[in-house]
């Protein structure tokens, strides 16, 4: 094998290798965004419950 050709493999091999490193951060930090979406959701329908609670609890008795 050439130098040339060897160098390409080693280039293509760290380059995927990079692009896989890469895919794997996205794909954690995506699944953060949505943890986090889905804790914005239930701290706000918990909110919206303990704000009726206390709507119902003060305007009611």
């Amino acid at each position: 094998m050439s130098d040339g050709l060897v160098e390409r493999m080693v280039r293509r091999r760290v380059g995927l290798d990079v692009l896989r490193r890469l895919r794997r951060l996205v794909d954690a930090e995506r699944a953060q965004e949505a943890d986090n979406a889905r804790l914005a959701r239930q701290l706000a329908w918990g909110i919206a419950v303990l704000a009726g609670l206390t709507f119902l609890f003060l305007f009611l008795r």
